[in-house]
This record gives C-alpha cells, structure tokens and sequence, in this order.
C-alpha cells in the first residue's frame, strides 16, 4: 500500500510479516452482520452492507459496487457473500487503515479493537493522540518479553528470530525458525483449533488440501520441517556439528519469506 493514512512507512515495513487469524477476521465480520441487520432510520440491510464492502474496497483498491433502483435477488446474494470477505480480503496493512476508518466512522471502538487484538496476540494496538488515532507497533523486543508464556508466537516474531540467527551464524536456528513458521502458517490458514498443539506432519495432508500452494512448494515446506528434526542443534540438542551452510541458510531464509508472502496473498485473493 503505497499511501496510508493512519500507518507510517517504517510500520508498513515492521508489520510486513504481521499476519491476523482468520478467526478474528470472522469475528469482526459477525459483529459488523449483526449491526446491518438491526437497520433503523430507513436504512436497509443491503445499503449498509453496500457502504462496508466498498470502504473495504477504497482500502484494497477494488472495484466499486453502485446500487441502483431496481434492486434484484440476486443483488442481495452478492452482497451477502461479498460482505464476508471486507476483513480478509485485505493485508494487515490494509486492514488496520481499514478498521481505523471504521472506529473514526463510529462504527467500532478503539478499546474494543484493542482488546481483541490482545487476544489475538498481534503486535500492534490503536490509540488516540491529540484527538488523533495513531498506530502503535510493538517491536520484536518487547513482544518476546511479554509473551512469557511462550503462546500466540506470531510469523513476524519467527521471521525476527530467523533474521537473528543468520547474523549470528547460527544457520541450524535458521532452519529451525523456518519450520516455525511453516507450521504457524499451516495453523492459521487451517484454522480449527483441533490441531492447535499438534505437530506440522500430523495434520500435513489438511493442509495441503486447504493451501493454495503448489505440490511442489508443499512438498519443500514438509522437507524443511523433516529437517528440522534430524539436523543437529536445529531447536534441540547436539553433540555433533550442524550440516547447514551460510548459502543453504540464506536460500532457505528468503524461500520461507517468499512462500508466507504467497500463501497469504493467494488466500486473500481466490
């Protein structure tokens, strides 16, 4: 998104790998149903339903729908369908430019957003400045010191740790960062809560159904996750030498980044 309104270049660059689940999404998108549905003041379910889809569509840069008089069933199933899609067809850039219009446009609060993104365990929370609502981002720092727990890791936090043990020549934590991350992909675009402490292979072959990826691409993700397993000191202990060089963790780093970047955009556009 090249012109934001409420985020600043440097937080695009930070939130680039920041990835919102698609529970919340759907969460946020029964909330906004439910207020179309009680209409007052004249106002119907469609013409409401009409106005979200298209400020979502100002944000992502589609094509807008204008209603006409005379209004069909077939209207009414479109916008239906297309209003369940005004939060998760959008990055999470375009999704907070998004949902900030949206609190200035009264349609949410700022505490309420704030305490489902806690929820969600995002790294980024919405506050009010001199009657201003600005964007706050946590850095990886402080994000690791919160989560004493060691739950909701997110991509972002993983890409970090991967960034950070390449410079440190730690290129067996690189591996390991790497099948992190595939396996926290897996979880969200899956998105049942069955498999939420499972491991990566056992529930592989969901996702391969549930991706976008190509066999290819999938089969790789389940090599590195293999990997992880048998190369020493990749996440567990070693008395031998880890077989990974400085080229192979480059590779590696920029494949894992490239492939989120993909999955992501193919689920939010098909």
């Amino acid at each position: 998104m090249k012109f934001t309104k409420y985020i600043t270049a440097e937080q695009v660059e930070q939130l680039q790998y920041e990835v919102l689940s698609k529970d919340f999404y759907i969460f946020l998108t029964r909330h906004l149903n439910l207020w179309c549905e009680e209409t007052e003041d004249g106002e119907t379910a469609l013409i409401r339903k009409n106005r979200l889809i298209n400020f979502s569509r100002t944000i992502s840069g589609g094509k807008i729908y204008t209603l006409t008089d005379d209004i069909e069933t077939i209207e009414f199933a479109w916008h239906d369908s297309n209003f369940l899609l005004i939060f998760r067809e959008l990055d999470t850039v375009q999704f907070i430019e998004f949902v900030c219009d949206l609190i200035n446009y009264d349609y949410f609060k700022t505490s309420f957003i704030n305490d489902l993104l806690e929820k969600e365990g995002a790294s980024f929370r919405l506050d009010k400045h001199r009657g201003k609502l600005v964007v706050n981002v946590f850095s990886v720092e402080e994000i690791e010191k919160a989560n004493v727990t060691g739950e909701h890791i997110n991509i972002r936090t993983l890409v970090a740790r991967m960034d950070t043990s390449f410079e440190n020549d730690d290129f067996a934590n690189v591996l390991h960062a790497s099948a992190s991350i595939f396996e926290t992909m897996a979880k969200e675009i899956i998105g049942i809560p069955t498999i939420q402490d499972k491991t990566l292979k056992s529930f592989f072959d969901r996702y391969r159904t549930d991706s976008n990826l190509p066999d290819e691409i999938l089969d790789f993700i389940l090599e590195t996750y293999d990997k992880r397993n048998t190369t020493a000191l990749a996440g567990h202990g070693s008395l031998t030498i880890p077989a990974i060089t400085k080229e192979q963790a480059i590779i590696l780093s920029e494949m894992t980044k490239a492939f989120v970047r993909i999955e992501y955009r193919i689920q939010r556009e098909v």
